[in-house]
């Protein structure tokens, strides 16, 4: 992608089973994670982490999305919503589908039409916020926030867009859970990234936003100012689900991102790492050919996976880690895979450039790279 117009992150924000933006990295540089009890659909041994904030009435991806823009004041003017999930309204269309296999006839069945639109989580966004730049939603599986950050720069950048708000969401539902279950692809004990003995992934809901704005646009995310260095994406073309055990197309991700500089410069990591066999081996490979001296994390022994939301939450907690100055530990994390630098202790370390990174079935990848600057 064009590289030309700088892009700044200006304000970011996230809400996990961890918490809201602060206390929810504080919990994970803690250490903690977010597991526990479930809706009573979910077996007792399949590990949920579920946000336990009020969310209100809305279909449950569009709450979680609402709740973690609370109290967000940006201009509307030119303002884009590029918004990021796999699931969208699908809890509350499983139960349409449960209420006419019964026979019965939803009360409002139009509202079930609304929320299933491929458009309409932007939308959503868009209209409360009175936004009046382009609304488009990115669906590439785990791959769409990071996707997601992409679109919304190139938006900027081609000046389609005064600013763009990134917005990644994705609620608890069956399709999902049992989905991976089925596959099984879900750990029954807890999900443990980039160790030996990890046997399955296991999902958290969220959600998390960044605001893309260009370089000469005031600045307010804190003490250190972020700017994007790249997105890039690849493509294995090798499995319908399992991903290049090479780990060659995430490799060309991260060096994409990082627009001609050597990986060498890379500080830190957040790898997919979903706890998975085939993923956390992949990745693992790929993060020694392409970032050779960076400390990696690995949040989702936390956060649960996020789905369509893990990138922009993972970005968020990058952000953080930077700012912050310390890497994260890798929850559940008791025999690391070789060649990668993960710890189950947070580490203190000055970080300049970190990368981001996302696999999706189908052979996806996606990693977005940022720069630290001085305050």
């Amino acid at each position: 992608m064009a590289r030309s117009t700088p892009i700044q992150i200006t304000r970011f924000g996230a809400l996990t089973a961890l918490g809201a933006t602060e206390p929810g990295f504080e919990a994970l540089i803690a250490g903690r994670d977010g597991f526990g009890p479930g809706p009573d659909w979910v077996p007792a041994d399949q590990p949920v982490a579920c946000v336990t904030a009020p969310l209100g009435p809305d279909h449950r991806t569009f709450a979680l999305a609402f709740a973690a823009l609370e109290g967000l004041d940006v201009d509307p003017r030119g303002l884009a919503v590029v918004f990021a999930t796999t699931t969208s309204a699908m809890l509350s269309g499983e139960a349409a589908i449960e209420s006419w296999v019964r026979g019965e006839q939803p009360a409002r069945p139009v509202d079930y039409l609304w929320s299933h639109l491929a458009h309409w989580p932007a939308v959503a966004v868009a209209q409360r916020l009175g936004a009046t730049g382009p609304a488009l939603v990115v669906s590439t599986a785990c791959t769409s926030g990071t996707v997601a950050i992409g679109v919304g720069a190139d938006l900027v950048r081609s000046g389609r867009a005064a600013r763009a708000l990134v917005v990644g969401a994705d609620g608890l539902c069956r399709t999902t859970t049992f989905g991976f279950r089925s596959l099984s692809a879900y750990s029954s004990t807890r999900c443990r990234p980039m160790d030996t003995a990890r046997d399955g992934m296991a999902i958290g809901e969220g959600a998390a936003w960044l605001l893309l704005e260009p370089r000469t646009a005031p600045h307010s995310a804190g003490g250190a100012r972020f700017t994007l260095l790249g997105v890039e994406t690849s493509s294995d073309a090798w499995h319908l689900t399992a991903p290049d055990p090479e780990g060659s197309g995430v490799v060309r991700a991260i060096r994409g991102a990082l627009g001609g500089l050597d990986p060498s410069v890379i500080d830190h990591v957040n790898a997919h790492a979903t706890g998975t066999e085939a993923n956390d081996a992949a990745e693992a490979a790929a993060i020694v050919r392409a970032a050779p001296r960076a400390a990696v994390s690995a949040t989702k022994g936390a956060s649960g996976h996020t789905l369509g939301a893990a990138g922009l939450v993972e970005a968020v907690w990058l952000l953080q880690s930077m700012e912050a100055g310390v890497i994260p530990p890798v929850a559940g994390l008791v025999n690391a895979v070789a060649g990668v630098d993960v710890s189950p202790f947070v580490r203190e370390r000055e970080q300049t450039i970190g990368v981001s990174i996302n696999l999706a079935f189908g052979g996806h990848n996606a990693a977005v790279a940022f720069v630290k600057e001085p305050a």
